[in-house]
């Protein structure tokens, strides 16, 4: 790793602090007009998303049978089934039949625990967008920072990742966002802010830097940006 460059992250939110931020509606598609909104002004997507139809256990076996049933119609097999849930693959062409299946549910479509009982989750590797330029941040990228991996989970310092969750009763967004660490940081966050539907949270923010050696980096907490 040759490069010293600083970058500024927000986790929005960590998995300690509850996994992501409401999008404060009950309704999925108003949830997914939401998140598609923000996407639109603020990220350009890198690659395809990957979606997928989640079905958990415990709720209540009529409404769990419907489901069941929609998921075999649209998207066939499961890809996986857990004790605790079952996954399908969605297609981009069968999203609006999804969101249409989870919205015309009603508020008795929860798990045991009281969770949305069914979910699409739409997962994507995002770039920022710079509001001056119109164009993804220069050197904010993956091998800009060595490919330095941040968790066990695959994230790569310098990458950006957005991951919603549209459920029966309750949807949510969680972030993972790289900023330039340099005079453009505040409006950087700024324009984030103005397209999201919550307020983002003032202790979730690090500064990386490169060790001495340069061979890594570390990451020390810092004051939102956001924070006059």
């Amino acid at each position: 790793m040759t490069s010293n460059q600083e970058v500024v992250t927000y986790d929005g939110l960590p998995a300690s602090a509850g996994g992501a931020h409401s999008l404060r509606t009950k309704n999925p598609r108003a949830a997914a007009e939401r998140v598609q909104a923000f996407v639109d002004a603020t990220v350009l997507t890198v690659g395809a998303p990957e979606m997928s139809f989640q079905l958990w256990a415990g709720g209540p076996p009529d409404v769990t049978g419907r489901f069941e049933s929609f998921a075999a119609a649209h998207f066939g097999g499961p890809q996986s089934r857990q004790r605790t849930h079952t996954q399908w693959r969605v297609r981009s062409e069968d999203v609006d039949a999804t969101l249409d299946a989870l919205s015309g549910a009603d508020s008795g479509a929860v798990t045991g625990h009281g969770h949305p009982l069914a979910s699409l989750v739409w997962n994507a590797q995002v770039a920022l967008i710079d509001p001056e330029t119109g164009t993804s941040y220069e050197g904010i990228d993956a091998d800009a920072f060595g490919r330095f991996a941040v968790d066990g989970y695959g994230r790569l310092l310098g990458t950006s990742g957005v991951r919603a969750t549209f459920g029966t009763t309750a949807s949510s967004l969680s972030l993972w966002l790289a900023f330039p660490a340099d005079d453009r940081l505040h409006d950087a966050a700024a324009h984030v802010q103005q397209h999201l539907p919550f307020r983002m949270s003032t202790k979730h923010w690090r500064r990386w830097r490169a060790t001495k050696d340069r061979q890594s980096y570390r990451a020390a907490k810092i004051t939102s940006p956001l924070v006059s």
